[in-house]
């Protein structure tokens, strides 16, 4: 096998891998936020929905998620009826009362500067980790560490267990590296025979 072969070979199984990875991401987006909505409706309490439900790539071509009662971006939610713009590194969000609501986090973790202020504002809105409903980027995934502003890698359950790490300039550039070294053998413009 030519070394181009199998560079095209690793390139098309990396890109179905990544690929997959979305749509199980996908399912648990829509699976998380169907439960954190039971939950909402069994307790009588808002759904707070952390992150514009169409800010990432993916979730502009098919929504996983909905508004819930409130969104809470950034930058806002231009799509969502009742939205707080506020940053849930700087908390406490004065809108949100602590112990007042379920939360659904999806992919949003991942680019906070302050991971331990994002968690302590999810947990003083949520009042307890069953009131807690995140859904990260698979840590292994090229996504988790190329994805633009991605600062952090890992998993974390129902605002309890976290376990996440950065994802430093070292690890994004040897990402990068390896990809453009593959695309470079995989399409390389062949010499004149």
């Amino acid at each position: 096998m030519s070394l181009r072969t199998a560079a095209r070979l690793i390139l098309g199984y990396t890109a179905l891998v990544e690929s997959g990875a979305a749509m199980v991401r996908f399912r648990e987006r829509t699976a998380a936020f169907m439960a954190a909505m039971e939950r909402a409706v069994a307790l009588g309490r808002r759904l707070v929905v952390i992150g514009d439900p169409d800010a990432g790539f993916h979730t502009r071509l098919a929504r996983a998620y909905g508004c819930g009662d409130i969104c809470v971006d950034l930058n806002g939610c231009p799509k969502c009826p009742m939205t707080v713009v506020a940053d849930i590194t700087k908390g406490p969000i004065p809108e949100l009362a602590p112990d007042s609501a379920v939360v659904f986090v999806s992919c949003v973790l991942e680019y906070v500067p302050d991971l331990d202020a994002a968690l302590a504002e999810i947990a003083r809105i949520a009042g307890g980790a069953d009131n807690v409903f995140i859904v990260n980027v698979q840590p292994w995934t090229l996504t988790a560490r190329l994805y633009p502003n991605a600062r952090w890698r890992g998993t974390t359950s129902a605002g309890a267990k976290v376990e996440m790490r950065r994802v430093g300039l070292e690890e994004k550039l040897a990402a990068t590296g390896m990809i453009g070294l593959l695309a470079a053998a995989a399409f390389w413009p062949r010499g004149k025979r």
